[in-house]
């Protein structure tokens, strides 16, 4: 198994305006958990949990590039940071957010827990709404 690559592949599957998710099912253990920002969202539970809140931010921006510029695996632990910019549908504008994502993987190399860390006010900033809003936007479908 290699992880890194796995979580490679994983990414690229956003690099879209439309969500492959029997692809994205795939590579989701069954009973994998998404942390979509520490701390501030609910965690989900669940492949298909985590498959419907990325349809529902799906719904919200698309096309979200990441740009890996560091990877660092420990076991079947692989940490990325990177650069995500997407495309908010409502007005086509680009959002910029600098972010360290975390996997674990399982034995089959399926993920079983994901988890962000990014700054939500400087993404909230450039959307031009407070933290307030942020917070209902990240916690919304919970």
């Amino acid at each position: 198994m290699n992880a890194e690559q796995i979580v490679r592949d994983f990414l690229a599957l956003f690099h879209t305006d439309k969500l492959d998710v029997p692809a994205l099912r795939a590579l989701l253990a069954d009973d994998a958990r998404y942390h979509p920002i520490v701390p501030i969202a609910p965690v989900r539970h669940g492949a298909d949990a985590i498959v419907d809140e990325l349809e529902r931010q799906y719904q919200l921006y698309d096309e979200c590039a990441c740009q890996i510029l560091n990877v660092a695996v420990s076991g079947r632990t692989v940490f990325t940071e990177r650069v995500d910019t997407v495309r908010q549908l409502a007005n086509g504008q680009r959002t910029t957010t600098h972010l360290v994502g975390v996997f674990d993987l399982d034995d089959s190399g399926r993920i079983t827990f994901w988890r962000e860390y990014w700054d939500a006010l400087d993404c909230a900033g450039q959307l031009g709404i407070n933290d307030q809003t942020m917070r209902a936007i990240m916690c919304a479908g919970e």
